[in-house]
């Protein structure tokens, strides 16, 4: 019986060195603004096809590593925007150009964070963030928040 050390893993099957793998996943990680294929492709040495598949399957790993929990315990969540100024149009909340989300993490009984959870909603509006925690926390969370009407109605739900 043949083995290996990468059979069942994210690398299975692979022709690539590990280590384009993992220089990916820090350049991933490291990347403020994020990476595009052509640019993982020019820092890899790998060609454009190649660069695009390892970004999709690393994303499509954290994707599903990140629906397998629910935070729980002390939780602290926010709202915010995501995206720029439209030229010409409206700045701040409620900009046709911005997608709200709400992020939130839980800490340990030390005070330090242990999973984050972000996801994009809809509007924040009762029905959406309630949903939202609904689905990403835990029912007996305590929940910290800014005050934001819709967020303090929607979370609480969880205290019970």
């Amino acid at each position: 019986m043949q083995t290996s050390l990468i059979a069942g893993t994210l690398f299975q099957g692979t022709h690539l060195a590990l280590s384009i793998w993992f220089l990916e996943i820090y350049l991933i990680s490291q990347a403020k603004t994020g990476l595009s294929a052509l640019d993982l492709k020019r820092q890899l040495g790998v060609s454009y096809p190649t660069a695009w598949l390892i970004q999709q399957k690393l994303m499509q790993a954290m994707v599903e590593r990140d629906a397998k929990y629910t935070l729980c315990g002390n939780v602290q969540a926010d709202d915010a925007y995501l995206g720029g100024e439209l030229a010409g149009g409206k700045a701040g909340r409620g900009s046709e150009n911005k997608v709200p989300f709400v992020a939130a993490i839980s800490l340990s009984a030390e005070g330090r964070p242990l999973y984050i959870k972000m996801a994009p909603v809809p509007d924040f509006t009762r029905k959406a963030v309630s949903d939202w925690a609904n689905t990403d926390l835990q029912p007996g969370c305590i929940v910290t928040s800014d005050g934001l009407g819709c967020s303090v109605a929607g979370l609480l739900r969880r205290d019970h």
